[in-house]
């Protein structure tokens, strides 16, 4: 796993680094670290030309600002093409000042231009972030071309507006499979409306950043609600997977008389259901209503030994009335609850009428009583469960998972061979099945993977975690990483 995830804050340059990323743009726009012979070679190469202005520089490219097209097209080699750009720039200041192609781009301005364009370079390399969305983010070359002309500290600055709004670009993208969708069309107007307005007043770029805050604030509101609704219909389903293997291993070799079903297969159930789904599997409330399951149960079944018969005698109607105080917090029909007590009564009154302990002569010897917990659940304890067993067993394949693998992480996702990768969001990790579920930008429920098989797909590659990072900062340490190694 090479990737990392990083929020917007964590991947800002230290204080030492942002100072060598300053002294690697100073050496690359202004050749400030040039040897003696290349100064020359560049003063001989540019003496006797004319130059643009920077304002015709300025004026030109917000006049291709609408027109210069660039698309990513999927696949393809990435190579922004810095010299056509250049040329049809320098065509537009030809035919605004209405002169010839004798003058040229100064070597600042050139230097500049080729700097933000391999930058974008670096956007469009960048994995983490959607096709859809580079193709949006190629609309704002001209824009930030201008801005690195216009402001010298656009570089510098890890604050400055125009980033922070590609960063929110791609951050809002993250999930962004294709164009057909409202959130993409949205982002796609804001980007257009600042095409259209962009001059040189940075107003423009600081309405379209508070445009694309309030769409995140908006859509992670939307996404949340959703998605906490995917979480309960997960978690309530799980919950009754849990109670019936608890119902089944409790119940397994056992009786229950017809009069008591209902009390165990309906309230004392929804009881447990209830429970694990307000407390969860660790908690004592959980822990109480297996262990209450399981000594009624066991003392619904007939005593085998004279002491289970006196403690079953003796203990019977406060196991009643315990059942029955529980269930009345319980949120089911008083009369139900009623009528199962009732039933529950009338079946240990049976039990002890028909059991074959009853005249043992023992009987009229004065013991000490026991509780029904020490003469009914001898056998294993409820931690040796099944359900139990396989919970050990899935937190063994949970631990395979990478520490970054967690609820809130995207990732680009493998769904089969014929299909195309899915880029999807972590939202739960159920313990008991080593269960991986994934939503995607809606919060709606696609997938599930095994802990095993998604560990697999991670290591071979298939699957991949989306660094949710800030992609300017990203691109900026990749160029200036790749014009350190060219040295």
């Amino acid at each position: 796993m090479t990737d990392q995830i990083h929020d917007s804050n964590s991947s800002r340059p230290t204080s030492e680094s942002s100072g060598n990323i300053s002294q690697a743009i100073r050496e690359f726009i202004h050749q400030d670290n040039a040897s003696p012979d290349n100064k020359k070679v560049t003063r001989l190469h540019t003496s006797g030309r004319q130059f643009f202005a920077r304002e015709e520089v300025i004026a030109a490219l917000s006049k291709l600002q609408l027109s210069y097209k660039s698309a990513y097209v999927p696949g393809q080699q990435v190579n922004i093409n810095t010299e056509a750009f250049k040329k049809a720039l320098l065509n537009t200041m030809a035919m605004n000042g209405n002169t010839n192609l004798t003058k040229s781009v100064n070597q600042i301005d050139g230097r500049t231009i080729d700097f933000v364009e391999m930058i974008f370079g670096a956007f469009l390399r960048d994995k983490n972030i959607s096709n859809s969305i580079k193709t949006l983010l190629l609309k704002l070359q001209i824009p930030v071309i201008k801005i690195s002309l216009l402001d010298n500290q656009f570089f510098h600055n890890n604050k400055h507006p125009a980033r922070n709004m590609m960063d929110a670009i791609a951050h809002l993208g993250i999930g962004i499979e294709d164009t057909d969708n409202t959130l993409y069309k949205t982002i796609d107007m804001i980007v257009d409306q600042l095409l259209k307005t962009f001059d040189h007043n940075i107003a423009c770029v600081n309405t379209a950043l508070k445009a694309l805050e309030r769409l995140g604030s908006n859509e992670k509101v939307s996404q949340e609600k959703t998605e906490k609704e995917t979480r309960k219909i997960i978690l309530k389903e799980h919950a009754r997977q849990i109670i019936l293997a608890e119902l089944q291993f409790n119940i397994k070799g056992k009786t229950i008389p017809k009069m008591n079903q209902q009390l165990v297969l309906r309230n004392w159930s929804t009881l447990m259901y209830q429970r694990y789904i307000k407390h969860g599997n660790q908690s004592k409330e959980w822990t109480e209503a297996i262990d209450i399951l399981r000594l009624l149960i066991n003392t619904l079944q007939s005593p085998k030994s004279h002491n289970e018969y006196l403690s079953l005698k003796d203990n019977h109607m406060s196991l009643v009335q315990t059942i029955n105080e529980l269930l009345n917090t319980s949120s089911q029909s008083k009369e139900l609850i009623h009528n199962a007590i009732h039933s529950l009564k009338a079946s240990y009154q049976n039990i002890l009428e028909n059991s074959e302990f009853k005249s043992s002569p023992n009987n009229s010897i004065p013991q000490k009583s026991r509780s029904l917990n020490t003469e009914y659940c001898t056998d294993e304890p409820s931690t040796n469960s099944p359900m139990d067993q396989k919970i050990a067993e899935a937190q063994t394949k949970i631990n395979q998972l990478p520490e970054s693998v967690k609820p809130g992480v995207w990732f680009e996702i493998y769904t089969s061979e014929n299909h195309p990768v899915r880029r999807l969001k972590l939202s739960v990790i159920v313990q008991e099945d080593a269960k991986l579920v994934f939503v995607d930008r809606l919060g709606v429920k696609i997938l599930e993977k095994d802990a095993d098989d998604f560990a697999t797909e991670l290591d071979v590659g298939q699957s991949h975690i989306l660094a949710d990072h800030s992609i300017f900062d990203h691109a900026l340490t990749n160029v200036i990483s790749s014009l350190a190694a060219a040295r």
